[in-house]
């Protein structure tokens, strides 16, 4: 059943209509070999009769005149003459053998077999050493002369019956292999529009739109699916852009808000911490107490740490290199302070030969700065590579040596709440990008694959996701 369940539609069709015609064949046959056997018996049986009356009619004379030569001729005569015929004997009034055609003697119980008799024919159906035998006693003049015993093979009828059940079968083994071609290619010519509807919806169900509408003549089922098909992609893939173009609207007021609030921070808040630092020193240096000296000194190193972190803060927020250099200078300037804080050695590959849009680059930025934040908090790396590509697609890989990212640490690191990994796989998946996550042993035991669409495509040309 299970195999049944995984075959197509063309094959599902041709098994069934295959059975139906093997189960009729069947049946045909059977009622045919149950018909056939019947009117043979019955043909064979009046062959008998005809072989019986002959044989009587011929015989009267050379028993009144007690000619025993001439009746052992004539039966063994009529035996060669008729080959289903297994054999003839003549009885006289008193039930004795006049003539045999027995070439080892005559079976004692055959003469037995019909009694006394009558004068009418008789047919028995007996078993014998023979095989089954048609036994027919035709009485000579009305029985006043003995009558006729003849013995009719069904031997022959088995035969016959086979060889038309072999024939038979021939003939529907070979009904049934053309008529399984011809289904199965017409099934293959019905079920091939569904074919193609299944082929585009599983493209539809991963994202791809080809935006050409299937066309079928017929206006059948297959072709009113044919239509709904077209337009569920059509909605699909209007809605597709639609979000894009909402995300991409999210994404970039979300980092025009993140650019307002760095630029607040570094203007304002970091003017008035630069000010307050001139206040701190001159009140320092104005002051005669030596302890409000040391106080007033505290709390200026306090605000100049304060003020050195609220500069890092609102160039994580939104690095400066990004919108006065582009995405190639941005990353360099990241990787050389994460080589300067930390332990890692990093390198950095950038082949750009088309710059990427505003969204595209930030979107690369915060992923890269998001692996390198997994890499020195997590992964305990000493090596790791970043390669960028941007053409018509932007290719980012991030590689390194540390331990490794297994389904289990992933489970753990989001139990922890540690969705960094999370944060980079959403971040694609709203740019409608693909990531992938596998490991190049030995050497790279965690390798990052993130493609998104470059510049030059537009949303209906796009097949990342």
């Amino acid at each position: 059943m299970q195999y049944f369940a995984k075959l197509r539609i063309a094959g599902k069709l041709t098994v069934i209509v295959m059975g139906i015609v093997l189960l009729f064949a069947i049946l045909s046959g059977a009622l045919m070999l149950v018909t056939l056997s019947d009117i043979m018996r019955a043909s064979l049986e009046r062959r008998g009769l005809s072989v019986a009356a002959e044989v009587a009619e011929l015989s009267s004379d050379a028993l009144q005149t007690g000619n025993l030569f001439a009746l052992e001729e004539l039966i063994h005569t009529e035996k060669r003459n008729n080959d289903f015929v297994s054999y003839i004997f003549l009885l006289d009034t008193d039930g004795r053998v006049m003539a045999h055609t027995f070439t080892k003697g005559m079976p004692l119980h055959l003469r037995e077999l019909h009694g006394a008799g009558g004068a009418e024919p008789e047919v028995l159906r007996v078993d014998t050493s023979l095989g089954k035998i048609q036994d027919i006693r035709w009485p000579i003049e009305g029985g006043a002369l003995g009558a006729v015993r003849v013995g009719v093979s069904e031997d022959a009828l088995r035969e016959l019956l086979v060889s038309n059940v072999l024939k038979m079968l021939g003939i529907t083994l070979v009904i049934l292999l053309l008529a399984a071609v011809l289904i199965f290619r017409l099934s293959e010519i019905l079920t091939r529009p569904l074919h193609h509807l299944m082929e585009r919806a599983e493209h539809i169900s991963k994202g791809h739109f080809s935006g050409r509408a299937i066309t079928f003549p017929a206006t059948d089922e297959i072709g009113r699916l044919a239509n709904a098909m077209n337009d569920m992609e059509r909605h699909l893939r209007e809605g597709a852009q639609e979000r894009s173009r909402l995300l991409r609207h999210i994404i970039t007021a979300q980092e025009e808000e993140r650019k307002r609030i760095a630029m607040e921070l570094h203007d304002e808040s970091g003017q008035t911490l630069t000010a307050l630092l001139f206040s701190l020193r001159a009140l320092a240096n104005e002051t005669d107490d030596e302890n409000m000296q040391k106080a007033l000194l505290a709390i200026r190193d306090e605000t100049a740490d304060t003020l050195a972190r609220l500069r890092s803060l609102a160039v994580e927020l939104r690095p400066p290199a990004l919108d006065e250099l582009g995405i190639e200078a941005a990353l360099e300037k990241l990787v050389a302070d994460y080589r300067r804080k930390h332990a890692v050695g990093i390198e950095l590959v950038c082949a750009v030969e088309t710059v990427p849009g505003d969204v595209e680059s930030v979107a690369v930025y915060r992923i890269v700065q998001e692996c390198l934040t997994n890499i020195v908090r997590h992964s305990h790396a000493t090596r790791a590579l970043i390669r960028l590509t941007a053409g018509a697609r932007i290719v980012l890989y991030v590689k390194d040596n540390g331990i490794g990212i297994t389904q289990e640490r992933i489970r753990a690191a989001r139990r922890e709440k540690h969705l960094g990994i999370y944060g980079i796989a959403e971040r694609v998946r709203l740019l409608a990008g693909r990531m992938e996550l596998s490991a190049e042993l030995p050497e790279w035991t965690t390798v990052y694959r993130i493609e998104l669409r470059g510049r030059g495509l537009t949303d209906e040309s796009d097949d990342c996701g």
